[in-house]
């Protein structure tokens, strides 16, 4: 079986050669993203995995149709950025991996709550300015001393509710589905939660539905000095509200480890250095915003299970004709 790989990382490469070493199959790796034109180099294969937070346009489906390729399997979760109509048009089937590491997420949610309560971005700012006095005036809150809402209760919405517990917060939860069991979860409506809240942290997907699910009028009925996390999708929070309430003090810190505007320019800032947006330099100055380059999922252990899942859902695919994590479309 030969498959192309793109939007290789260093740190997948060698789990790619492992896979492939293990099941005898041909992977050829590429750093490059699938566009328009590197979709070209995929003709002659039996199916494409890839990695990438911009888009897959309708011309890769096309010419993944031309090629006789039916099969694509994503390493990540999210398709937002995935032009699925076209993908049908052309007969292009796409697998993702939901599940590579609930527990990495949560965790990073989690250090960014208790980061922003402890206000250790102005700490760190009054230290680099030689000012030890100011670095011990921000008193911060204790997380189990706050209420925390959960928007998305899946298997990663579920891991973070089990570590705020674990530090003794009262956590609610919204989910446009609950379980009909009982799973030990307090959920709530949404308008609720963004009342009660003291910390809101975001597990949605960022389907059509859920875009700008926190916007202006979500913050009105926010509590003051709410803290906000986003570690799921940038589409979720309405970054020019969100900007509107920093400046005016009414969120008192944001986490926010996948941004609105994230564009290839932004992506590609370290070899093109001309990426300018007022917006991500304003929140980059704030102490009390902690941004990351998208990298919530980032640990060893979701790494591996990125790979050896995605390329094990194009194996099932081709030999048995359906994937366990196929998208439904």
């Amino acid at each position: 079986m030969k498959i192309i790989a793109y939007g290789v990382r260093v740190d997948e490469a060698q789990y790619l050669t492992e896979w492939a070493q293990e099941t005898g199959n041909e992977v050829e790796q590429h750093t490059d993203y699938l566009t328009d034109e590197t979709v070209e180099w995929a003709k002659g294969f039996d199916g494409i995995n890839c990695l990438q937070t911009t888009p897959y346009s309708a011309k890769v489906f096309e010419r993944m149709h031309d090629f006789g390729i039916q099969y694509l399997a994503i390493r990540n979760v999210g398709t937002d950025n995935i032009d699925l109509a076209a993908a049908k048009q052309y007969g292009v089937r796409i697998s993702n991996v939901p599940a590579y590491s609930p527990t990495a997420i949560a965790e990073f949610s989690l250090t960014m709550a208790l980061y922003l309560l402890r206000n250790m971005g102005q700490v760190q700012e009054n230290l680099h300015a030689n000012d030890y006095v100011g670095a011990g005036t921000h008193i911060g809150r204790e997380l189990g001393k706050q209420t925390v809402g959960v928007i998305g209760a899946g298997r990663i919405g579920r891991a973070a509710i089990q570590m705020f517990q674990g530090f003794g917060a009262k956590v609610i939860a919204y989910d446009p589905f609950p379980p009909k069991e009982d799973v030990g979860i307090t959920f709530v409506p949404l308008n609720d939660l963004l009342a009660q809240a003291d910390v809101i942290d975001l597990h949605v997907p960022g389907i059509p539905e859920n875009d700008h699910l926190i916007d202006a009028g979500a913050f009105d009925r926010m509590k003051q000095d709410v803290v906000i996390l986003n570690t799921a999708r940038g589409n979720l929070i309405d970054t020019q509200a969100l900007m509107t309430n920093l400046r005016s003090g009414k969120v008192s810190a944001a986490g926010i480890d996948t941004y609105e505007y994230e564009t290839e320019d932004l992506l590609s800032l370290a070899d093109s250095g001309n990426f300018n947006d007022e917006i991500w330099d304003e929140l980059l100055a704030m102490p009390n915003v902690v941004l990351a380059p998208h990298i919530a999922y980032y640990t060893t252990t979701a790494v591996h299970n990125m790979v050896y899942f995605s390329l094990q859902n194009l194996v099932d695919f081709i030999q048995k004709g359906s994937a366990d994590t196929e998208v439904k479309f």
